[in-house]
């Protein structure tokens, strides 16, 4: 007779192998959401920075309102489209199974964890991207002002990328081994946390601080990052020629 095993978690935060096939689906595509969101959103935001710059509308802009409310006015609106944005799409891929008659406990969306859904996964979906999106946004922000043509802004955006696309590849090979050092440490990352501790928020149970922990850094790091953008900001944008160095970086910020 062959040998039977019994799996028993030796950890806390470990869950069965079922229910880490019912929760990888999920978060897979809820992280796929956030990767796509804080590479898009942000480049839009530098984008349009660069395009009211070289239009020079910045300075009408300017001259009616202070720069850094223009700065996070900006941030807001474009991150409250990104929100609304995923609603639409989420409510009209919801209504479209719906309709088709298709249910969700059953077959491929069972395996895929649709049929389990926590409201708390969404919630922390929506908190790290919001948190994810505020701290590459201050940067983009910040870089789209220190350039006066809009093909200038891909080539100061790239560090950002770089990083995102870092913290992706982490995100998605944790996904199988999620308890690993390497998704632990990186989870505390700033650049890294929006993907790998939500990875590891619906993978694990893990304990309330952990997250709590990682959101407490990029609140700090977002706060730093914004008290520096917005001083650039406030000079950069009234800058006009081919500033694309650390050099522009001191001017903006002592204007």
């Amino acid at each position: 007779m062959p040998v039977e095993f019994e799996r028993q978690a030796i950890s806390e935060s470990s869950k069965s192998q079922e229910e880490l096939s019912q929760a990888r689906g999920l978060v897979y595509v809820l992280i796929m959401l956030i990767y796509v969101a804080v590479i898009y959103y942000p480049n839009m935001i530098a984008m349009e920075v660069a395009t009211e710059k070289s239009s020079r509308v910045m300075k009408i802009l300017i001259s009616s309102v202070s720069p850094v409310k223009h700065m996070l006015a900006k941030i807001a609106g474009i991150g409250s489209l990104g929100i609304l944005q995923m609603m639409i799409f989420g409510l009209a891929g919801y209504f479209a199974i719906k309709t088709a008659g298709t249910d969700l406990t059953e077959g491929f969306f069972s395996f895929m964890g649709f049929s389990e859904v926590k409201i708390s996964t969404f919630l922390f979906a929506i908190l790290f991207f919001w948190l994810g999106y505020f701290l590459c946004a201050v940067l983009a922000v910040l870089l789209g002002s220190l350039v006066s043509r809009t093909e200038d802004v891909q080539q100061l955006m790239l560090p950002i990328m770089i990083l995102i696309v870092i913290g992706s590849v982490i995100a998605f090979s944790g996904i199988s081994i999620p308890e690993a050092c390497y998704v632990t440490v990186s989870s505390y990352i700033p650049f890294f946390a929006p993907l790998v501790m939500f990875l590891r928020v619906g993978m694990l149970d893990l304990p309330l601080w952990e997250p709590l922990l990682s959101i407490g850094i990029m609140l700090v790091t977002i706060s730093i990052l914004g008290w520096f953008g917005a001083r650039v900001y406030r000079g950069g944008v009234l800058m006009y020629g081919s500033s694309q160095s650390l050099k522009a970086i001191r001017l903006g910020n002592n204007k």
